[in-house]
């Protein structure tokens, strides 16, 4: 399909994103004394105010409120679907699946808890859009029960492998990293078969990206955290090809310490996109700068491509990060933590 057929849905997507939250915004959210004050606030905001409409600020509790910004961006997600009816356009579904992967990680992981845990924690809203049934998932108390309530869904074959080649044991990275890989390598399939040309550039670039970032930030936490080396690292990271060519990767797992892991980084483009700015920083400020910089990319990716699956690609990300910056300040302002420590967390435009 052309750039023409989604002319409506990239002047939405824009739109809609140009409402986010500015620094001011934060800056107003990080003094303020309750979850109370942060309803009140963002009710009066062009970004939440047509989704907060129906919220009383004053008897809101914490843990629905979270519940709600989660759902917003799912909400935002289908609107901008549904305007052209691409929702059912294979690739459009990535954000779904997004979720879909997550609520298998969540069953999974409070196995052990016989899953009463994961009934609190699911998204019951999700139920009317998953290709699986969801509350046949909230029962399921064995892997060979969660292998059944996702049947004839792609999720199936890689559990069916996972779980027969990893029963002991239980190793759930491992199993994340395995459902998030099938999600990546499925919508890099899907988005082949409707962009081409410079968009397909666009996206793949992007997702490639998005996929360097991930792995780069798990393995500097690894080699700063736990000196972590080559072998553990590759069981570790995504593998799914992005940007960074094999090589170049392999020399950074090979790394002795953090600091000769920086300086190979440096060589790269992301050390390049970085700069000079990130010496001297400690591990929380590299990671920090490492999320700014998947921040910036999906930003660059929405200002510069004309084509929806870019546009949709990227503002998903980049919603999901102005929620998880609200959720820290919520959480923040309840445990009374100082407003540098709420800054510190936050990935904030420059």
């Amino acid at each position: 399909m052309a750039n023409q057929s989604y002319r409506a849905t990239v002047a939405s997507i824009r739109s809609v994103y140009g409402k986010r939250l500015r620094w001011q915004d934060y800056r107003e959210l990080m003094s303020m004394h309750s979850v109370t004050e942060v309803a009140s606030y963002l009710k009066n905001t062009p970004a939440y105010s047509e989704l907060l409409r129906e919220i009383e600020p004053a008897y809101v509790h914490r843990g629905y409120l979270e519940s709600v910004l989660e759902r917003s961006i799912f909400e935002r997600d289908m609107h901008f679907c549904k305007l052209e009816q691409i929702h059912d356009t294979p690739f459009f579904r990535f954000y779904l699946m997004d979720y879909e992967v997550q609520e298998i990680l969540k069953a999974i992981q409070f196995l052990s808890d016989e899953n009463a845990d994961y009934i609190t924690e699911m998204y019951a809203w999700l139920s009317p859009y998953t290709c699986f049934p969801l509350e046949k998932l909230a029962r399921a108390k064995t892997q060979d029960e969660i292998v059944e309530a996702v049947a004839h869904t792609p999720y199936a074959p890689v559990l069916k492998t996972f779980f027969a080649e990893n029963t002991v044991p239980k190793d759930f990275t491992a199993c994340e990293i395995a459902l998030r890989s099938f999600y990546l390598q499925q919508i890099r399939e899907d988005a082949k078969k409707i962009v081409k040309g410079s968009d397909w550039t666009a996206l793949d670039d992007f997702i490639g990206e998005q996929i360097d970032l991930i792995n780069l930030i798990n393995a500097y936490r690894l080699k700063s955290m736990f000196h972590a080396d080559a072998d553990t690292l590759g069981k570790m990271m995504l593998p799914v090809e992005g940007k960074i060519p094999k090589r170049v990767m392999q020399q950074l797992y090979d790394a002795p310490d953090d600091v000769s892991f920086q300086q190979i980084l440096k060589t790269t483009k992301y050390g390049r996109m970085l700069g000079t700015g990130t010496q001297g920083f400690d591990r929380q400020q590299m990671e920090k700068a490492f999320q700014t910089l998947r921040y910036r990319t999906a930003q660059n990716a929405l200002h510069f491509s004309g084509h929806a699956a870019v546009s949709l690609y990227a503002v998903h990300f980049l919603f999901q990060v102005e929620v998880r910056n609200l959720i820290t300040l919520i959480e923040g302002i309840r445990y009374g933590k100082s407003v540098a420590f709420m800054q510190s967390h936050l990935i904030l435009e420059a």
